[in-house]
């Protein structure tokens, strides 16, 4: 008999047959197309959700290398509140990525590197050597461009600064971080020296004690860097530069 025959012949049984034929029927020929449907379904249903549910970011910061084993849920609850976020709003302060070179985490420079590339961060903090090769790439702001004038004149003696003519250069690309401390174009406090200085970041401490950087609040030393010297830095792309300078005055504790 003819494979069409064998078809036609099966598909008149199943016709005139009980409902429990009729399913064991349908289930056999078409169960792999049900399943497919229905897991294709449940995903365009889940990304409609999550793209209609999902929270507003409106400041990304990420604390790199940060070794803190603290739950900072209520320095970032205080955050939130200084902030004043609103429903539907949401701030993220992450330090469990660590990009130092003798890190065996390499997951870590991926992760950086897709939300460097999604435009995701807002505002980047960790020691200088870190925030050097990120500086050297032309990522990170001139913070006189965006700063008002009390702030300017409250920063200003704390500026980090990368010469923009050695990044036009292709000196930083060329040179190791170790050369460029013996050459002395490294973890730059003053521009005198420098052709084209650029202010990216913010020298803080994170002590309680006075001294050469600014002095950052107790609650946020006593959650991140505690006893270490770090750079504040916002990313060029941002679209939140006045919520993170304003993250900028509470960390360093001018917020009211």
């Amino acid at each position: 008999m003819a494979v069409m025959d064998e078809f036609r012949e099966e598909r008149e049984k199943v016709k005139h047959g009980t409902f429990q034929e009729k399913w064991k029927y349908f289930w056999d020929y078409y169960k792999w197309h049900v399943i497919g449907g229905t897991f294709a379904a449940v995903m365009v249903i889940w990304l409609v959700y999550d793209i209609v549910t999902q929270e507003d970011s409106v400041l990304f910061v990420e604390l790199l290398n940060c070794y803190s084993a603290y739950d900072d849920s209520e320095y970032v609850a205080s955050v939130t509140e200084y902030l004043g976020v609103e429903d539907g709003e949401t701030i993220t302060i992450e330090t469990g990525l660590d990009v130092t070179e003798d890190t065996e985490e390499y997951t870590s420079f991926e992760v950086l590197a897709t939300r460097i590339a999604a435009n995701e961060l807002d505002v980047m903090v960790a020691e200088e050597e870190t925030i050097a090769g990120y500086a050297q790439e032309d990522t990170l702001i001139d913070l006189t461009t965006v700063m008002s004038e009390e702030q300017l004149e409250r920063y200003s003696d704390y500026f980090y600064y990368v010469d923009y003519a050695l990044i036009e250069s292709g000196y930083y690309e060329e040179t190791s971080y170790e050369k460029q401390i013996l050459d002395g174009t490294a973890g730059h406090a003053s521009p005198e020296d420098m052709e084209q200085p650029v202010a990216v970041g913010v020298f803080i401490a994170t002590t309680d004690e006075a001294g050469d950087y600014v002095c950052t609040s107790s609650d946020f030393n006593s959650n991140y860097y505690y006893g270490t010297e770090v750079i504040f830095t916002i990313m060029c792309y941002t679209e939140h530069t006045e919520t993170a300078l304003q993250f900028l005055d509470y960390i360093c504790g001018y917020g009211s």
